[in-house]
């Protein structure tokens, strides 16, 4: 190294794209040194092919003795494949570096068991960070209803700087608990793929997301046939955006989704017990997602993505596939895997509130 540095402000939300960022620096002669809040440092060297990787190594509050001991071992098995510890920031993100090998491993996790253990690591970093947040809302939000119940009373009128500061903080902190734990969503999905699925993925053209308020499993069917015919499959979605790859493989592609009341109304069909949880109140549990994969595979429709724990979406070819679920059901309602069960219930929970509370207002 010359000596000679510099320093880029700079945020990213993909993994992937900040080693792309980080290879190209060195392969003009700037080599990452070390990263503080979105401030990277670089030293002025020979341009060279490298590679980049991270990982965590937190604790959490009552750490095992393999939780311990892991980052220790973790270390000796990367320095044995070339791998070499270059720095980490102030949410204990730990970069390695190696040089490019022709022919070599040159991606120190290369297999599934490693990529998800290492994505969950950050998932559950993430959505604790969110939990924490969320909790610390709540408690705000009691106290200030607390204060209006006595500023109500005490027959005072309108609200006191604290009440409007603790909206503001409800608010903001409810934005970013969301908006983290929808990244350790994004996060850990992308860390489960490696390099080559990831690029393909995300080819420049290659994918498109589609923004839609789609109500009826007709509906669906139909935007989604739509797309085949302009050469998009479905690849993800959540409840208001669809996103599409270039469609490669050949044939008439259809679809179909399911559902835990279609799943069980099949079972019924067939005189079958019935799946369900009851003290699983928030739909977690995976028992129908299992039926609905195995009937689906005995009638030949392949996995596209699932919904949350709502819904799931199934494609095939038109010529070889059987009918999953009955034809009316494509006229009913997406409500429930637009919101699901317990978004449901949150919303005719609020209106009920909302109601009382009306009552109680016009009478008091």
């Amino acid at each position: 190294m010359s000596g000679q540095s510099k320093k880029i402000w700079k945020w990213f939300s993909s993994y992937h794209k900040e080693r792309i960022w980080l290879e190209s620096m060195a392969e003009q002669g700037w080599h990452f040194d070390n990263v503080s809040l979105c401030r990277y440092t670089f030293l002025k060297g020979e341009k060279r092919r490298m590679l980049y990787e991270i990982d965590r190594f937190n604790l959490g509050r009552k750490p095992t003795l393999e939780e311990i001991q892991h980052k220790e071992y973790f270390l000796e098995m990367a320095k044995e494949l070339g791998w070499k510890e270059i720095t980490h920031d102030e949410s204990l993100t730990y970069y390695f570096a190696k040089e490019y090998v022709p022919g070599d491993i040159n991606e120190l996790y290369n297999d599934e068991e490693s990529r998800r253990y290492r994505a969950e690591k950050f998932r559950s970093h993430l959505e604790g960070k969110a939990r924490q947040l969320i909790f610390w809302t709540m408690i705000m939000a009691i106290i200030d209803v607390l204060l209006l119940i006595e500023i109500h009373f005490s027959g005072e009128r309108g609200l006191g700087w604290f009440n409007w500061a603790a909206l503001g903080y409800v608010i903001v902190c409810n934005f970013f608990g969301l908006w983290m734990w929808k990244k350790g969503d994004r996060l850990a999905e992308e860390l489960n793929l490696n390099r080559e699925e990831w690029e393909k993925r995300n080819q420049p053209g290659r994918t498109r997301t589609v923004r839609r308020l789609i109500v009826t499993a007709r509906g669906l069917n139909r935007f989604l046939r739509k797309k085949e015919q302009e050469g998009l499959i479905l690849i993800g979605l959540t409840s208001f955006s669809y996103t599409f790859q270039k469609k490669e493989e050949p044939g008439d592609i259809v679809y179909t989704m399911d559902s835990a009341w279609l799943t069980n109304k099949r079972l019924k069909a067939r005189n079958l017990e019935r799946l369900k949880d009851k003290k699983d109140w928030i739909g977690i549990n995976n028992d129908w997602q299992i039926q609905s994969v195995r009937d689906a595979k005995a009638r030949g429709w392949q996995f596209v993505c699932a919904l949350e724990n709502r819904a799931i979406i199934y494609k095939g070819q038109a010529e070889s596939v059987e009918q999953l679920n009955e034809l009316r059901y494509d006229n009913s309602l997406r409500g429930i895997s637009l919101i699901g069960k317990y978004g449901a219930v949150l919303i005719i929970s609020g209106m009920i509130g909302g109601i009382i509370g009306g009552f109680v207002g016009a009478f008091f």
